[in-house]
């Protein structure tokens, strides 16, 4: 979690927990004998900002999407409730008679696209528990699947099972303290997202709502937002996921037209050349899509479904011929090299290159051993300048001459052996040099 993020949410808790401690009965949200208090929380992701009228009444106007109106007392019994757009009459987006019943206190959910907007209605159990954190789940995401929360990793206790679209849990009482939650599909292993992590705060209450939509092409991506239920009910933070780094390299010899990059079918990298690379940018840790197509196309070359883990670096490299091309991808360890070193590694992406060693010139062994689709770990070397071959695994016969490569101080390198040893022009075996940091 970041640190304005950090500070934000603990001031927004700290402040609820303070006034939650000082209010007697009614200042915690005791409603009065013949009336119900009422809000409405607005996921409906591509509606415009609304009012809601109670009996032909505004009494809550102008709420955008992603917010939660304050509690407003309204009188207990069969109450219509319409909400049309801010300042409009019509169209009437909602029109519901619901029962609320005396002294009781309920959120309005306004869920799914306009086209199919609908009200989730559930009663609010503001009571405090001493000692306790009160949070419940909220599924307003229209094309996510049912769901799974969990502690710290997808094999980790279950907090919220199987937990489909407009799907309420009750509130469950927990401990205060710091929580790291993952969701899975329902019945899954397979970490979807990882949650940064989040610090609960006892006598506090918490509807925790996913909603957006997994379609990464729209204006609306998947969020968890967090509403703050103490009080007038309308404070809420969002909460961050953790994400990845990851580099995509085009180490594919016979696609020579060039590829695009798709991770959950949203656009990362366009017209991407062999030998080539897309530099490291943040992906959502957890499973994800990635599709590699020709440019330009939506003909996929390459679909694999990786799982990333938090705030680890990635290199993942397009290998082999077209026909049968595939990832190679590897965990990049970006520590700094100590004082007068650089770190170095070596990836063997020629296909119809035999297992090789890198030496110097002067035949001493630098790596050694190294079969298609293998690569050695960063490994230190004294910064300076190196004749280097790749040799063939007697280590008598050079293959291919990379001649002098400067490594500097404190810089960090991945040297990748490509193209094909029957190859011609730009499809002729070489090595490229990445630097990672």
């Amino acid at each position: 979690m970041s640190k304005k993020t950090q500070i934000f949410l603990s001031l927004l808790l700290g402040g609820l927990l303070v006034f939650a401690i000082g209010c007697d009965d009614d200042d915690k949200g005791t409603t009065p004998v013949g009336q119900a208090n009422i809000r409405v929380i607005h996921t409906s992701y591509d509606a415009p900002n609304v009012d809601v009228s109670v009996d032909g009444t505004v009494a809550i106007s102008g709420l955008g999407y992603g917010e939660a109106s304050p509690y407003a007392a309204v009188d207990a019994g069969i109450r219509n409730i319409v909400v049309t757009p801010t300042g409009q009459v019509a169209p009437e987006v909602i029109n519901a008679d619901l029962t609320f019943d005396d002294t009781k206190e309920y959120t309005i959910f306004a869920v799914d696209a306009l086209a199919s907007i609908s009200a989730v209605v559930e009663e609010d159990d503001r009571t405090l528990v001493s000692d306790k954190a009160k949070i419940r789940f909220l599924h307003a995401s229209p094309d996510a699947p049912a769901v799974d929360i969990k502690l710290n990793s997808g094999d980790g206790a279950t907090v919220f099972g199987n937990r489909a679209f407009e799907s309420i849990t009750s509130y469950a009482s927990v401990d205060a303290g710091s929580y790291s939650f993952v969701v899975t599909a329902a019945g899954s292993t397979n970490e979807l997202l990882f949650l940064e992590p989040v610090s609960v705060i006892d006598n506090t209450l918490y509807t925790v709502v996913a909603h957006g939509t997994l379609d990464a092409t729209d204006s609306y991506p998947f969020a968890v937002r967090i509403f703050v239920d103490n009080n007038t009910g309308d404070a809420f933070v969002d909460l961050p996921f953790e994400t990845s780094n990851v580099m995509v390299v085009h180490a594919s010899p016979d696609e020579v037209n060039g590829v695009d990059l798709l991770v959950d079918n949203a656009i990362v990298g366009t017209a991407l050349t062999f030998t080539n690379n897309t530099g490291y940018f943040p992906v959502l840790s957890g499973q994800r899509n990635v599709k590699i197509n020709a440019t330009g196309t939506s003909t996929t070359v390459l679909e694999e479904n990786p799982i990333l883990d938090v705030d680890v670096n990635y290199t993942v490299f397009a290998a082999n011929v077209v026909a049968s091309i595939e990832t190679v991808v590897l965990t990049d360890d970006l520590s700094a090299p100590a004082s007068g070193k650089a770190h170095v590694r070596f990836v063997h992406l020629s296909p119809d290159a035999p297992t090789v060693d890198i030496t110097t010139d002067a035949g001493a062994t630098v790596f050694d051993n190294i079969a298609f689709k293998g690569s050695t770990a960063f490994t230190p070397l004294d910064a300076g300048t190196y004749s280097l071959e790749v040799r063939d695994e007697s280590g008598t016969t050079t293959v291919l001459a990379l001649g002098d490569i400067t490594f500097t101080n404190g810089k960090i390198y991945t040297v990748f052996a490509r193209g094909l040893v029957s190859g011609v022009g730009n499809q002729a075996l070489g090595a490229t040099i990445i630097e990672n940091n």
